[in-house]
């Protein structure tokens, strides 16, 4: 055998040897441990190593100790401690019961006499109105502006008895000032009633009293003051006095007023005549949740809500109402339309917010933040998506000229109220081309996979190999005298 085979022989044994080193490590084949050597245990308390391990003559010195016990393991431990019944059975209980419960029972109805309603009505109530320089808004108490003017500040009130006006200022809501109205909650301008941007404010009534039964699912409370809801900063305005709130037992809830104020006309804002206050119901509640003993907020049925006798448009989005009875009234009192969807822009301001209501003014519930603002101007609901873009010859894109849908023209404001609203273009959508995705026929970069790592793998072993075929084997074999590399017979000196 040449010397470059017993080469190869050598170079396959210590691959083999390699190989089956890297299978056991692999495999996690223990080392042999020397014969005596200690192991080295970690301890649960320290998390230090001690040897385990000891001598010879340790471990028979322990094993042959003597036991610390001093008794006759044998042996009984000791005689009973006692011989027989202790005493007789006591003859009395050691205490009286108590005459009386500790607490007033909580499944039963609990009587409430600081309750709190906090209510925003409609953010269109916290709106600027369409009469440039005129806005939505409230008062506490009853405040009667003069015949076609509007409110003035020493006539308007923050707080009349147990009713206050308070604003959301970003953070807390706090009892607002005048002219609150004409700003956001970060203090920006209200100017257009179809922006969507509303002052947020809220009327709250506190010295509710009346009971709950939390176990019947049922509830009464009734409060005690006035405030007035103005629009138009006071030419069309009303009064709601006494709120009351009642829950059945099916969850439902209502909470009703008694309502009054002066008929007017916006064309002529001279003739006013006084309304008798009549009972209505200012709001019907789907849903009441009683078990949080601290109160609870409730969502006021309005979308999908229908209304007779009124001007009401049920196929627009936003459609609904508040209940027959309130917008009965707001009909006779000229503000109707500002209570059911009419088509106007700002219909989606007039859906019914939620509302509010605490058992104890020591610990409210939670109360809402202002809700998101919606979209100014709503559209009908109809198809206005791109028809399928048409495919050219070439496979490279659709039609450059995307079909749309004839945009419908927003409907005016209701009531001739004097204001010019534009309907608001549709921008312009981008050319179907614009979307053509990148295939990979085309150029673009396919995803890879799973046979694609396997031709770089064996590339790579390809190359590998190459590489060790090109060194000489000649250059891995040295000369048994001096170590100097040898050249086969014939070859030329190695260099």
């Amino acid at each position: 055998m040449t010397r470059a085979s017993r080469a190869a022989v050598l170079a396959v044994l210590g691959v083999t040897v390699v190989c089956l080193l890297a299978v056991a490590a692999v495999l996690g084949v223990p080392g042999a441990r020397p014969a005596g050597a200690a192991e080295v245990v970690t301890t649960g308390a320290t998390g230090s190593t001690v040897p385990t391990a000891t001598s010879t003559a340790t471990s028979t010195a322990t094993s042959t100790a003597t036991p610390t016990a001093t008794t006759d393991p044998t042996g009984p431990t000791s005689a009973p401690t006692t011989t027989g019944p202790t005493t007789d059975p006591t003859g009395e209980p050691t205490t009286e019961p108590t005459s009386e419960p500790t607490s007033e029972p909580t499944d039963g109805p609990v009587a409430v006499d600081d309750a709190v309603l906090r209510w925003g009505l409609s953010n269109e109530s916290n709106n600027a109105a369409h009469e440039p320089g005129s806005f939505n808004f409230f008062s506490a108490g009853k405040v009667l502006p003069g015949l076609g003017a509007l409110l003035r500040q020493d006539q308007w009130r923050a707080s009349a008895g147990d009713v206050s006006v308070e604003k959301w200022d970003g953070s807390a809501w706090r009892t607002t000032v005048w002219n609150g109205w004409r700003t956001t909650s970060e203090g920006t301008p209200i100017t257009n009633p179809g922006a969507g941007t509303f002052s947020n404010h809220q009327v709250v009534v506190r010295g509710g009293t009346g009971t709950v039964d939390r176990a019947t699912g049922t509830a009464r409370i009734t409060w005690e003051g006035t405030f007035t809801v103005l629009y138009y900063s006071g030419r069309s305005f009303f009064y709601v006095t006494d709120p009351r709130l009642d829950v059945a037992a099916d969850g439902t809830g209502t909470l009703t007023g008694s309502i009054s104020g002066y008929a007017s006309s916006r064309d002529d804002p001279t003739q006013r005549t006084e309304v008798p206050a009549r009972e209505v119901v200012l709001a019907d509640l789907p849903s009441v949740d009683l078990d949080d003993p601290s109160g609870f907020t409730a969502t006021p049925a309005y979308r999908g809500v229908r209304v007779t006798g009124t001007s009401q448009r049920t196929d627009v989005p936003d459609a609904g109402s508040f209940p027959q009875s309130y917008v009965t009234m707001m009909e006779e009192l000229g503000t109707g339309p500002f209570w059911y969807s009419s088509g106007a822009s700002t219909d989606p301001f007039k859906v019914a917010l939620p509302l509010t209501v605490a058992y104890d003014a020591s610990v409210p519930a939670p109360v809402p933040t202002p809700a998101p603002v919606p979209s100014a101007v709503p559209t009908v609901p109809e198809n206005t998506a791109l028809a399928p873009p048409a495919r050219s010859s070439s496979g490279t894109g659709g039609s450059s000229t995307p079909v749309r849908a004839t945009p419908r023209a927003t409907a005016p404001a209701a009531l001739g109220v004097p204001v010019a609203e534009a309907a608001v273009a549709a921008q312009p959508l981008p050319a179907s081309q614009d979307l053509v995705a990148v295939s990979a026929e085309s150029g673009g970069d396919a995803p890879s996979g799973p046979d694609d790592a396997l031709w770089w793998l064996g590339g790579g072993l390809l190359l590998a190999a190459a590489a060790l075929l090109s060194i000489p084997q000649d250059r891995l074999l040295l000369r048994r005298s001096g170590g100097a590399p040898t050249a086969p017979a014939g070859a030329d000196p190695l260099v």
